[in-house]
């Protein structure tokens, strides 16, 4: 049997969980399956898709919605792992999506907006994500004073200013000079919002500001560097910053909402859930990506976080911190058991054979 990876590896989430589910289905499959990386835009790839699967051996997972006269092309079983934030989704991705074989969503929410679109509940398997639990586990770095890290791109539904305002409200600089806030907010497709975001950070010298790419190896180090994990998103496809900073036993302050709902489950009372409300989503980045899709007719809704709830977090886990590290430390356990890399490669062989 031949399993294609249609996707491509690169330092976005879905790159990552790509790359990592492809190594982890490597180690973890039978010994007559041959795995394929074939990837997203290489015009070779696409054209070994089109003329070399077979419609008896292949499975071909795709991690982006295709056009539906291309998925018709390609042969054999086709299956889509698909990521989305928004709990509406336009015409032509439903279409797209109904085009495949099977879905594949990474989340419980992700398989519900889908049904209430109208796609069929049997076409629909939860097949979650995993940590990389060999790389992303507790080991605290000795450091001065107390850290608060975000981790996400600079945009809007990351609810990086919210966080910046909670923070400078809740400790201000001549009370707390030694309470920091990191941000790791890259994003690629706009590296001009880095000016932005020091702008936004400008009036507080405790704000750290970090970019670049780093290795899952980084990653950990940083989230171990850190006292709280602070991470009040409106929406997430997954949520992969957060997972990483439990894995880490990193106290984490975040909204129950959305993908993030698929693991926060098997962490009640181990994490500060910042309260919200839903709103219409009203955003740049949206407009930009998506507006031709949904031509007009709204994007949905997501949660807006309070920023009572974050300072609330921030001052609960600041001031009970021993406690709070101790409900992260069970949580990483649960966490790196619960969604490890051997897990859920299993659970993606087992939704093949079935």
């Amino acid at each position: 049997m031949n399993l294609n990876f249609l996707c491509q590896f690169n330092e976005t989430g879905v790159g990552r969980h790509c790359e990592r589910t492809f190594s982890a289905i490597a180690k973890f499959k039978p010994a007559d399956w041959n795995l394929h990386y074939l990837e997203y835009g290489d015009k070779d790839s696409l054209r070994r898709l089109l003329t070399q699967t077979n419609p008896q051996t292949d499975h071909t997972i795709a991690f982006w919605r295709l056009p539906v006269d291309f998925l018709a092309q390609i042969h054999g079983r086709k299956i889509g792992w698909l990521f989305f934030e928004s709990d509406r989704l336009p015409q032509t991705w439903l279409e797209q999506m109904d085009a495949f074989d099977k879905l594949w969503m990474p989340t419980d929410w992700g398989r519900d907006v889908l049904i209430a679109h109208g796609l069929s509940n049997d076409k629909i398997r939860v097949v979650t994500c995993s940590v990389n639990e060999s790389v992303y586990l507790p080991r605290p770095a000795a450091h001065e004073g107390f850290v608060f890290l975000l981790v996400g791109k600079f945009e809007k539904r990351k609810s990086l200013g919210e966080t910046v305002r909670a923070f400078s409200e809740e400790f201000p600089a001549s009370v707390w000079p030694t309470v920091e806030l990191w941000i790791k907010a890259d994003n690629p497709l706009f590296p001009e919002r880095l000016t932005r975001l020091q702008a936004l950070c400008a009036h507080d010298r405790r704000i750290r500001i970090i970019s670049g790419v780093f290795t899952d190896e980084q990653m950990a180090r940083l989230y171990n560097h850190a006292d709280a994990f602070v991470f009040p998103t409106k929406a997430e496809g997954f949520g992969l910053p957060t997972i990483e900073a439990l894995a880490c036993g990193v106290p984490v302050i975040t909204t129950n909402y959305g993908g993030q709902q698929v693991f926060l489950k098997h962490v009640q009372g181990l994490y500060y859930p910042v309260s919200y409300e839903m709103a219409d989503i009203v955003d740049i980045d949206f407009d930009h990506f998506y507006g031709k899709q949904y031509q007009g007719q709204g994007y949905g809704r997501w949660a807006i976080p309070s920023i009572d709830s974050i300072r609330a977090g921030m001052r609960e886990v600041f001031s009970q911190r021993d406690s709070w590290r101790e409900r992260a430390m069970r949580a990483s356990e649960i966490i790196r058991t619960e969604f490890s890399m051997e897990r859920i490669a299993r659970q993606a062989m087992a939704a093949l054979t079935e």
